[in-house]
């Protein structure tokens, strides 16, 4: 018997959830895993799975085995896919961690682009609380830049820059009076993102504080652009968040001069002892489609 051999089958039959349909994707016959996950429990003096012939329990001892094994198996598959890449097209699957706003209304812009360069790579782009923590499960994780994370364990570049300011739809301001200065602006309905209610503070350029009102606020980027469309109110976002609003004319820049300061978004990806192929390519990727100097020494080996 084969350590690998067995640990992915462990691996298949705990994600399929039946030997059946493991051994399908795998190949190979129930039997023949059977007696792999027998060796393996052998091997390791536990029980990974209560089997029987109607169902199949994952075991405490299984639970901790699977998720440790399964980095594993995803490290090695990923060491020797990049190794190859030398001489070859690179392959594999990137996992992408982003916040929604991020992921929903930036990274899907380049996504299908990057694939098309890149068909062997399979994308899984997954969504993330924003200021969360790296996770190590995730190839990339795409924050604002965080002060607090683990330098040891994860390398950070960043991606991109945004400024935060103001649209609304021509038919929002079309019976409402010109918007001439930011005064003016506070009695306007807002159109608000997050958790904070509906009255917001927010902070400008020159440390101008601003609070902002209106009826309606949503954790999610897709309705907060819809309604701002649909002209309820005014929205203040990044402006890659509605390029695509704006090059159709379905949102129009209120008060252009009136931003909020610069902010960074960062790629944290783990320290590993290997090169990161894949990871390497869609950050130079992202960076050159939003115009940021690559800065290639971020990619050396730690």
């Amino acid at each position: 018997m084969d350590w690998i051999i067995c640990t992915k089958s462990f691996v298949t039959v705990v994600e399929q959830g039946s030997l059946a349909q493991a051994a399908t994707k795998l190949n190979t016959s129930s039997s023949a895993l059977s007696k792999r996950l027998s060796w393996l429990e052998k091997q390791l003096g536990v029980q990974l799975l209560k089997r029987t012939t109607r169902s199949l329990t994952v075991t405490d001892a299984g639970k901790l085995f699977y998720q440790r094994s399964a980095r594993l198996l995803d490290d090695w598959q990923q060491m020797l896919a990049e190794t190859t890449s030398t001489y070859g097209e690179v392959s594999g699957v990137l996992r992408i961690g982003a916040p929604l706003a991020t992921g929903s209304r930036l990274l899907v812009n380049y996504l299908a682009e990057f694939i098309e360069t890149y068909p062997k790579i399979q994308v899984e782009l997954h969504t993330v609380t924003p200021g969360q923590l790296p996770d190590l499960n995730l190839d990339v994780f795409i924050s604002r830049e965080l002060t607090d994370f683990n330098s040891s364990s994860y390398i950070a570049t960043r991606l991109f820059d945004f400024q935060p300011g103001f649209y609304a739809a021509p038919s929002y301001l079309e019976d409402k009076p010109i918007i001439e200065n930011h005064q003016q602006l506070t009695l306007h309905n807002c159109l608000l993102f997050g958790t904070h209610g509906h009255e917001q503070e927010h902070i400008f350029e020159n440390n101008l504080h601003l609070r902002l009102r209106g009826n309606f606020t949503t954790q999610n980027p897709e309705a907060l652009v819809a309604a701002a469309v649909a002209g309820m109110g005014i929205i203040l976002a990044g402006g890659n968040t509605v390029k695509r609003e704006l090059s159709k004319g379905l949102l129009v820049p209120v008060l252009p001069e009136l931003k909020q300061p610069i902010s960074s978004a960062y790629a944290y990806y783990p320290k590993l002892d290997y090169n990161h192929v894949k990871t390497k390519l869609f950050i130079d990727f992202i960076k050159e489609k939003s115009n940021l100097k690559i800065d290639k020494k971020s990619f050396n080996k730690s």
